[in-house]
């Protein structure tokens, strides 16, 4: 009896914390966080070189637009100059101009987008700049006391003695191939045969076994 009363008060002692938290779990759900969502985004637009525009519109300084929206700017150069980069909230998006058209993804902050230009013709790679004087090629005659060393081209006396420099390369692959269809066709008749004597054999014993 003294055992059961101790595992009983050991229960409750267990129980009573479990039943203290679950009583205050309700009061903290209570709590909650607010923020705000800007309706709206701003995006600085930098064009020393040049204009954007979008739809009719110039665009110039900072312009507000709505949150999670997507516009397409139209870059225009000005004469003589070129669209060299283009930056998107400091990120280089000039692959993704198109035509001079650049889309944005859908705005989720403040953004800038700076246009840099650079002069039309204006190489894209610099070019290394020439010696001071070209290499003239090497127009004296040849000396003739040097000897001559051009290889000799001409054909080989013929003798009497046939030509072995060049293998027979082809000759000998069709020997080889005969001779190993011949031995293939050899061993498939052995087996064959072997087999089949192999079979006599057996069923000569099997039938002297019945008659006995």
């Amino acid at each position: 009896m003294k055992k059961i009363t101790v595992m009983l008060l050991a229960v409750l002692l267990f129980c009573v914390p479990c039943m203290t938290a679950f009583a205050e779990a309700p009061e903290q759900k209570g709590a909650t966080i607010s923020t705000t969502v800007p309706a709206t985004c701003n995006v600085t637009f930098i064009s020393d070189g040049g204009r954007i525009e979008e739809g009719e519109n110039d665009l110039d300084g900072t312009e507000d637009f709505d949150r999670r929206s997507v516009h397409t700017f139209h870059i225009i150069p000005h004469e003589g100059k070129v669209i060299d980069k283009v930056l998107y909230g400091g990120e280089d998006v000039t692959a993704q101009v198109k035509d001079g058209y650049f889309t944005t993804p859908p705005l989720v902050a403040d953004m800038v987008l700076e246009v840099l230009y650079k002069d039309a013709g204006t190489p894209v790679e610099p070019v290394s700049e020439p010696t001071s004087e070209p290499t003239k090629p090497d127009t004296s005659k040849p000396d003739s006391s040097k000897p001559d060393t051009k290889p000799d081209t001409s054909k080989p006396e013929q003798s009497g003695f046939p030509d072995t420099s060049t293998p027979q390369s082809s000759d000998n692959s069709d020997t080889a191939k005969t001779g190993d269809t011949t031995t293939a066709i050899v061993f498939v008749i052995a087996t064959v045969t072997a087999v089949s004597a192999a079979f006599i054999i057996v069923l000569a014993n099997s039938r002297r076994k019945e008659r006995e």
